[in-house]
């Protein structure tokens, strides 16, 4: 089992190990929220196991970062990356062997979940690979509504970023047919412009 600096802390903080609520769950609980000692709500991660215990990383966090993770608003790495972070090995009985107090930046990488990565994998970003004509277009929001889509979606809006601008404001304005591609998350109702070609130059 790795370890990284840390100052002991006593286990009765955390103790018992009870998970209030289970976010993720595989061959038991592996991304959770509990209590300590001071009536405050934390979200533990596990990280390693051995024979003898599972090794948890523990942070203070709020309904705020909870409700951005079951969204995916925000990763499971930044609803960890907190200014206090414990490390509790928890002993497969389920009492707390060891705990200590850590900077967070000395977890060994590989011991966290990557960067970006969402609470599940149907939060992750989805790829759009859409062809139609470009309608609605709102400049200031850098917005607008592709239309005439082949198969069951006949409308999907689009944001975009301002170096994409020219393209779709040319295509807009030549009433061409385009080929979108982009990413969108399932949470949320407009995707996110990313490439923009012309299919065809009729009008």
């Amino acid at each position: 089992m790795w370890s990284v600096p840390g100052k002991p802390v006593p286990s009765e903080r955390f103790q018992p190990v009870e998970p209030v609520d289970v976010l993720y769950e595989f061959d038991g609980p592996r991304i959770f929220t509990l209590w300590d000692s001071e009536g405050e709500l934390n979200l533990a991660y596990w990280s390693d196991e051995d024979e003898r215990v599972c090794r948890h990383v523990v942070v203070p966090t709020t309904a705020r970062i909870l409700a951005g993770l079951r969204q995916g608003d925000i990763s499971v790495y930044d609803a960890l990356n907190q200014p206090r972070c414990w490390l509790c090995d928890v002993a497969h009985g389920g009492e707390i062997d060891a705990c200590q107090r850590v900077d967070f930046e000395a977890i060994p990488p590989d011991s966290l979940p990557a960067i970006g990565t969402k609470l599940l994998p149907t939060l992750e970003p989805q790829l759009v690979d859409l062809e139609g004509r470009i309608r609605e277009l709102d400049k200031d929001r850098r917005s607008f509504e592709l239309r005439e889509i082949p198969g069951a979606t006949p409308t999907q809006r689009f944001d975009f970023d301002e170096g994409l601008l020219d393209d779709v404001v040319e295509a807009f304005r030549e009433d061409v047919r385009v080929r979108v591609a982009g990413r969108t998350l399932p949470v949320k109702n407009v995707a996110h412009a990313l490439a923009l070609s012309r299919v065809g130059y009729e009008s």
